[in-house]
């Protein structure tokens, strides 16, 4: 069962950093989703851009990571 209320806002902290504050508050985050651009690879750190609680009280993020190999990404 979550903690009563909504988790707290974690978008723009870094996945380590939004893990942590999650857990502070009572909360567990059961799954994270990455996404990327089509045809590129991005690096550490990975930030959250999304984050949910579904049906059941999980909470999922998504993360996206900061920086790119490749200039044009």
């Amino acid at each position: 069962m979550p903690p009563v209320g909504g988790p707290p806002d974690v978008v723009g902290f870094t996945l380590d950093e939004a893990t942590r504050i999650v857990a502070a508050a009572g909360w567990t985050v059961e799954s994270v989703l990455e996404t990327r651009p089509p045809r590129g690879t991005l690096r550490d750190p990975r930030r959250v851009v999304r984050e949910r609680v579904d049906t059941d009280g999980r909470l999922m993020l998504v993360a996206c990571g900061e920086r790119s190999d490749d200039a044009r990404v």
